[in-house]
């Protein structure tokens, strides 16, 4: 596709005409050519300014177009209205060009408020995720606070409880009967007065080490006393007596070692399981209950600290 000689654009052919002298197309526009059929032998301004002996001189001889009057002069008005045609197209392309620049840096503006304004959004999410994080901390905390309370609460309901393991269990046994034993082997008398209720708790258990059709292991034997100082002189004459086994007591089976321990709740008595374990891999050398409290010491004459959570175990036991 031809370029303009006037303004140095592409033309369509439809929108263009030759010069019948030199052949450079133009715009009509450029040329002041009306629209409709083109003229007859049509010349641009160009061919038009010159003289009239260098118009012909295409058909003189060499010598003749060197010693033409005018020559020089023509020729220097035609590459003086070309150089002024190419600077106008220059000058066009630039200012193009300015246009070009001026909208890429109002995009790029734009591009730089967008970014701008999703970095203020996520740093306003940052902010909240923050705060959020804290308050969930906040709420965990009062959570495990809560939860430490009401376990507190629910040991207290169980201060007149003792908890008997090892005893044989059988069908229709009196359970009674077999605390009353108990505490006889202790050097205790317990009338029935003194005992509000006894029973066997938890599920059935069975030996891990044996197969089906093993012998179930003994639940252990909850026993709820009348009043808290039978339980606490129960607890105390089975810490004095801690080789009671069921041989003493003369019950049938292989003889099995009698535990007397207050009663823990689930709670309560995961974390003394948890706390017993840490202890013995690090060589601590006691961990006790006492009045549903869990206590540790690492040996004679050290501290006593009471663990209340498993972050307590994590911090006493490193």
């Amino acid at each position: 596709m031809p370029k303009c000689r006037a303004c140095g654009k592409y033309t369509a052919n439809a929108d263009c005409v030759r010069c019948s002298k030199c052949s450079n197309v133009y715009h009509r526009g450029c040329c002041s050519v009306p629209a409709g059929p083109i003229p007859v032998g049509f010349a641009c301004q160009s061919c038009k300014a010159k003289p009239a002996d260098y118009v012909s001189s295409e058909n003189s001889s060499p010598g003749e177009e060197i010693n033409a009057p005018g020559k020089v002069e023509a020729d220097c008005t035609r590459m003086l209205c070309q150089l002024i045609q190419e600077v106008k197209g220059l000058r066009t392309d630039l200012k193009e060009a300015r246009i070009e620049i001026q909208q890429f840096k109002a995009d790029l503006q734009a591009c730089c408020n967008r970014i701008a304004s999703v970095e203020q959004k996520v740093l306003e999410v940052e902010q909240k995720l923050v705060t959020k994080s804290c308050d969930n901390a906040h709420l965990e905390n009062t959570i495990a606070d809560l939860k430490i309370q009401l376990n507190e609460r629910d040991q207290e309901l169980l201060l007149n409880d003792v908890e008997i393991a090892g005893l044989p269990e059988q069908r229709s046994e009196n359970v009674l009967h077999l605390a009353s034993l108990v505490a006889v082997k202790l050097g205790l008398t317990l009338e029935e007065r003194d005992v509000v209720h006894a029973e066997r708790r938890g599920a059935v258990r069975r030996n891990r080490e044996d197969g089906e059709g093993a012998p179930q292991r003994p639940r252990p034997l909850v026993v709820r006393l009348a009043r808290r100082a039978q339980r606490d002189a129960l607890l105390r004459a089975a810490r004095v007596r801690r080789g009671l086994s069921t041989a003493d007591m003369d019950l049938a089976g292989e003889p099995r070692k009698i535990y007397v321990n207050e009663r823990l709740t689930q709670s309560n008595r995961q974390l003394f399981g948890k706390a017993r374990e840490a202890a013995s891999r690090v060589h601590w050398k006691y961990v006790w209950t006492r009045g549903g409290q869990i206590f540790t010491r690492k040996d004679d004459g050290k501290s006593v600290e009471r663990i209340r959570n498993e972050g307590d175990i994590n911090n006493f036991f490193v």
